[in-house]
């Protein structure tokens, strides 16, 4: 549970699979998250938002494109990207990619556009 001022222990072996790669929650500090994105060259992430959750990226190997509203962003190891709430964004990677996302954690705050894995709409 998220505690705003306390330290959430999480679990390194709490990998969740992706049809695109996984996420990994790395660890939490006083409601902001880290957790680690594997997208795998091939795929893409849905076309989605999220109504209140911030995120910022940063690349750690490989190479995407973040559609970003009506922009693409082509970002190499090294670079950041900040998402603010409700700004539509996609990852395609051109191959193998490691991302670090660090945001704020909103549970059912995805809200899918377009999905090649025939997800639900919201989560």
């Amino acid at each position: 549970m998220d505690t705003y001022g306390e330290k959430t222990e999480i679990s390194k072996e709490a990998k969740i699979e992706k049809p695109w790669g996984y996420e990994r929650p790395i660890g939490e500090f006083r409601g902001i998250f880290l957790k680690e994105l594997f997208i795998r060259k091939g795929t893409k992430s849905s076309l989605h938002y999220h109504a209140h959750k911030d995120e910022l990226f940063y690349l750690v190997n490989g190479r995407i494109t973040v559609l970003l509203e009506d922009s693409e962003i082509l970002m190499k190891p090294g670079d950041s990207l900040c998402i603010t709430p409700g700004q539509q964004h996609r990852i395609i990677p051109h191959e193998d990619s490691l991302i670090l996302e660090l945001g704020t954690r909103m549970f059912g705050d995805v809200i899918r556009i377009e999905d090649d894995y025939q997800r639900p709409k919201s989560e």
